[in-house]
C-alpha cells in the first residue's frame, strides 16, 4: 500500500488522479483494513455452547414435565458467559496491538445492537411477566423473535467480512424461524438448540480456524 501512497502523493502534485486510480486506491483500503480486522469466533463458540447447553436442559425439563432448575442453570450460564467475555476482552487488551478501523466498530455495533434488542426482551419478559402469560401470547415465539434478529446479526456480518457463507447462514435461522411460526410447540427449543449448535458453534470454529491460519500466514519466520 506504499506504493498507492506515493502514487497518489505524486498525482496530487501534478494531476488528479483517474476515477479508475481512485478506486483502486479505495479498494486496496478497504482490502488492507478487512485483512487486519479478522474475526476469531470465540464469542460464537462460547455463547453457543452455553445457550445450546441452557436451551437441552429447558427443552428435556418441558417434555419430561420435571423440575430440572432450568431457572438457575440459566443464571449459572449467562454469569459464566459474561465472565468469560470478560476475561476475553481483558486478554484482547493485552494482545499486541492492532490498527482500528471502521470495520471494528461495524461489526462491534452489528452484535451490540442485535445482543441489546435481545437482552432488553430478556429484561422485559422477566420483569413483567403479565405480558408473557397474555393467553394470546405463546411464549415459544420469543425464539421466533430472537432467530430473526441473530439473521440479521449474521448477515451483516457476513457482509462485513466478505464472506458469503457466514452471511448465508442467516438464511438459515430466518428459515427456522418461519418453521417457529407456523409450527409453534414445545419443539421449538429443541429446534433452536440445534440451530445454535449448527449456525454459530460449528461457524465460530471454522471462523477460529481461519483466524489461525491468517494469523501463522502473517507472522514472520524466524
Amino acid at each position: 500500500n506504499l506504493y498507492f501512497l506515493f502514487n497518489r502523493m505524486e498525482h496530487t502534485s501534478e494531476q488528479p488522479l483517474r476515477p479508475e486510480d481512485e478506486l483502486q486506491y479505495i479498494r486496496k483500503i478497504i482490502d488492507d483494513s478487512r485483512a487486519s480486522f479478522v474475526e476469531d469466533g470465540i464469542p460464537y463458540i462460547i455463547w453457543g455452547l452455553l445457550v445450546a447447553a441452557g436451551m437441552i436442559v429447558s427443552y428435556i425439563s418441558s417434555l419430561t414435565e420435571r423440575d430440572l432448575y432450568a431457572g438457575y442453570i440459566w443464571i449459572g450460564l449467562v454469569l459464566f458467559g459474561w465472565g468469560s467475555m470478560i476475561y476475553y476482552v481483558i486478554k484482547q487488551r493485552r494482545a499486541p496491538a492492532r490498527p482500528k478501523s471502521i470495520l471494528d466498530r461495524i461489526q462491534s455495533s452489528i452484535w451490540g445492537a442485535c445482543g441489546g434488542t435481545l437482552g432488553l426482551g430478556l429484561i422485559l419478559v422477566l420483569m413483567f411477566q403479565h405480558g408473557a402469560n397474555d393467553p394470546q401470547m405463546n411464549p415459544y415465539y420469543a425464539l421466533f423473535v430472537t432467530s430473526l434478529i441473530v439473521g440479521i446479526g449474521y448477515f451483516l456480518s457476513g457482509v462485513v467480512h466478505d464472506l458469503k457463507w457466514l452471511r448465508n447462514i442467516s438464511f438459515a435461522w430466518w428459515a427456522g424461524a418461519v418453521a417457529m411460526y407456523l409450527w409453534p410447540s414445545v419443539h421449538m427449543i429443541g429446534l433452536y438448540a440445534a440451530m445454535i449448535i449448527l449456525f454459530q458453534v460449528v461457524p465460530g470454529i471454522i471462523l477460529q480456524r481461519r483466524y489461525r491460519r491468517m494469523v501463522a500466514a502473517s507472522t514472520p519466520e524466524a
